[in-house]
């Protein structure tokens, strides 16, 4: 009778030890399935939020890569490039990326998130092609232009912000190079700042760059992805530059258009 007594003791405690340990297991599994949820929405939110993401294999490839260059940011903003010099495989900021961080800054006239990228590009954009200047350097760029001898032609800003030719008058090599830049299929976007946003190749992190303050005699920064360019145009703090000086180092980003 003992003996059947402690036979049916152990046999409960192993069912119970039975349950514990599948109730267990049923906990990890739901616990690892959150965490891939998690994790997967992570990436999908920074996707989203850049408007670009890249496949699994892509992103697998990424990683190795930026572990060996000792590179941190978010997989989802790089893409892959061969190196100029050794023709290795190396990883970049995505240059539309780097193009939507400068445009969402000059914009904000402040540091943008990675966060507000893609929605602050999409309502600010400008809609069609050719010279865009963004309103606060309107007036000046145009008074550049107009005054210096660089130009024949008159030239007008219309409402939505495009330059324009206004008068012809016996262009000259200048004024060519402008005309084809404002009936061609690209975009450029001016504005005159000293200061811009970029983006960490590291890190990934967003950092004001203040150009004219490394380099007084640096002309202008610019952006491009595919046929989009912004071009920031030092203010020239110090006049240590004329006006021409500025205008002919901007204009012959637009050659050969």
């Amino acid at each position: 009778m003992k003996n059947k007594i402690i036979l049916s003791v152990i046999i409960i405690l192993l069912i119970i030890a039975l349950i514990i340990t599948v109730i267990n297991l049923n906990n990890n599994k739901k616990s690892v399935a959150v965490n891939d949820i998690a994790t997967d929405n992570a990436v999908k939110d920074i996707s989203n939020l850049i408007g670009e993401s890249n496949s699994k294999e892509e992103n697998e490839e990424i990683n190795e890569i930026k572990y060996n260059m000792g590179v941190t940011g978010d997989s989802n903003i790089y893409e892959i490039q061969k190196n100029e010099y050794d023709d290795r495989e190396v990883v970049v900021v995505k240059p539309s990326i780097k193009y939507k961080v400068a445009f969402t800054g000059m914009i904000k006239k402040d540091l943008p998130s990675m966060q507000e990228i893609d929605s602050t590009y999409e309502q600010n954009r400008p809609q069609k092609n050719g010279v865009w200047i963004e309103s606060n350097s309107r007036q000046k760029i145009l008074n550049m232009i107009n005054d210096s001898n660089l130009f024949n032609n008159n030239y007008g800003i219309n409402q939505e912000g495009y330059l324009y030719v206004q008068d012809e008058n016996n262009s000259n090599t200048n004024d060519i190079k402008l005309t084809n830049a404002i009936n061609s299929n690209n975009l450029y976007i001016l504005s005159i700042s000293s200061t811009c946003y970029i983006v960490d190749d590291v890190t990934g992190e967003i950092l004001k760059y203040s150009f004219e303050d490394m380099d007084k005699y640096q002309t202008y920064e610019y952006f491009n992805s595919e046929n989009q360019y912004i071009i920031f145009i030092t203010e020239n703090k110090n006049n240590q530059l004329s006006s021409e000086e500025i205008l002919n180092s901007v204009i012959s980003l637009f050659e050969g258009e």
